[in-house]
């Protein structure tokens, strides 16, 4: 009977680690959000994943990846999710019902430009930066798909897009630099400019999430348990902890 007793215990605490997944987690570095893989502060919605799916004794793997193949790596399964994504990026992917930030795309310019955003009419005065593969809205992107490269200048590459936006925007290369408040400045502190710049408007604010991918059946199992998860780490304030590491708030 002993025999049998010390199986029965051994069973419990070998099982949860049987059932313990690798889940991968990609995005372009979107720091304070995500930031630099394996740095003592990889980002808010990273060390949110990793508590919350370690308590389930998942391991997660956040990767860093040019935004649009991570979307495109994680629509066909062989990654689990993005990590800071508008439903806009992606709508067929599988969101959790609670996000992980509410943001707006913002305009940045110089500090000696006397231009502000009054709407898409109000883009024609300037040369305008922004990102390619990320999804700004269907107003601002009918307009930079009929605009072309005499008003839009696309940022394209691997890595650090936007710390090249904002280089240019201090060169005097482009007028105005679109991105969301928090990340903008954090990039423009990390390289020593951000006093050179001022905020010149902002666009309707929209909720950003980690997103999982629509080929994989753990996905809505995952999306639940990072939900209920959030909700749990909001209740103890352990999100605010989180949050205050990056000079955030909570937006609840």
């Amino acid at each position: 009977m002993r025999h049998i007793l010390i199986l029965i215990c051994l069973f419990f605490v070998v099982m949860p680690r049987a059932y313990a997944e690798h889940i991968l987690i990609a995005a372009d570095r979107w720091c304070p959000f995500n930031c630099e893989v394996g740095a003592e502060l990889p980002g808010f919605m990273v060390e949110v994943a990793q508590r919350v799916f370690s308590d389930h004794g998942h391991d997660v793997e956040y990767i860093e990846m040019n935004w649009s193949r991570a979307i495109q790596e994680t629509r066909k399964g062989n990654i689990n999710a993005i990590m800071g994504g508008f439903k806009s990026d992606a709508p067929q992917f599988i969101y959790p019902q609670e996000e992980l930030a509410v943001l707006g795309n913002s305009f940045f310019v110089r500090k000696d430009s006397d231009w502000t955003y009054e709407g898409v009419e109000s883009l024609k005065n300037v040369q305008l930066g922004a990102i390619l593969g990320y999804d700004y809205g269907d107003e601002l992107r009918s307009y930079i798909q009929e605009s072309g490269a005499e008003r839009v200048t696309m940022l394209n590459g691997n890595y650090h897009l936007l710390s090249q936006g904002i280089k240019l925007l201090d060169r005097h290369r482009i007028d105005a630099m679109i991105e969301t408040d928090p990340v903008f400045w954090y990039t423009a502190n990390q390289l020593g400019l951000a006093d050179q710049f001022k905020f010149a408007g902002t666009m309707q604010r929209e909720k950003a999430y980690i997103a999982f991918s629509p080929a994989l059946k753990s996905s809505t199992v995952y999306a639940n348990l990072l939900s209920d998860g959030i909700k749990k780490l909001r209740a103890s304030g352990e999100l605010s902890t989180i949050l205050a590491k990056y000079g955030l708030k909570d937006w609840k």
